[in-house]
């Protein structure tokens, strides 16, 4: 009865080590959703950079947990200030007077269980044009359909975190599978 109770107990104590280990992996904020979106292309340059995040943020003092660059094609990077941190979201302001081109967004924050998460996508900006001269035709134009505004909050389109080793769920699964091998040992010598 004893080795029962013995084992009852191992089983307990690996089963909570397993669920202690696999939390914090489960707990990393993830981006739900940034303007500008992943892969959009805008008419115009953005005034800043907003991303929202699965959970409220962890938000240090001197803000270090906080980072992120705009690069452009010939390695600039556009960010005007220093990221805002609010709840679950972080802004940046952005340079006025970016160029037609494509744009990465490196982003670099502390979750909510203080582990500090990361990742990156890229948006683009057309090429300003120059006006069309004015057509000498006195017919009535035709009217354009209107296009649909970009959706920025779809999770389809949110970058992949980069944050998705499954090592804890591994390490939680091979504790499991160890007690179980302790439970038939046990079983096994109780019989004898």
């Amino acid at each position: 009865m004893f080795r029962i109770r013995t084992a009852l107990a191992g089983v307990a104590v690996a089963v909570a080590a397993a669920l202690a280990v696999a939390a914090p992996a489960a707990a990393h904020d993830q981006l739900v959703s940034s303007t500008p979106a992943a892969d959009e292309q805008l008419a115009a340059a953005p005034e800043e950079v907003v991303l929202t995040f699965s959970n409220d943020l962890l938000s240090m003092e001197d803000n270090s947990g906080t980072a992120m660059t705009v690069i452009d094609d010939a390695g600039k990077d556009w960010v005007a200030g220093a990221p805002v941190v609010e709840a679950d979201t972080v802004t940046v302001p952005l340079e006025p007077d970016m160029p037609g081109g494509a744009y990465t967004v490196t982003w670099k924050v502390v979750s909510s269980d203080g582990h500090p998460t990361s990742g990156e996508y890229s948006f683009s900006v057309a090429a300003a044009q120059a006006e069309p001269a004015p057509a000498e035709t006195t017919a009535p134009a035709e009217s354009a359909q209107p296009s649909s505004p970009a959706q920025t909050d779809d999770p389809a389109t949110a970058p992949a975190e980069t944050d998705t080793a499954p090592w804890p769920l591994l390490i939680g699964l091979g504790v499991l599978a160890l007690a179980a091998i302790v439970i038939v040992v046990v079983a096994v010598r109780r019989k004898r």
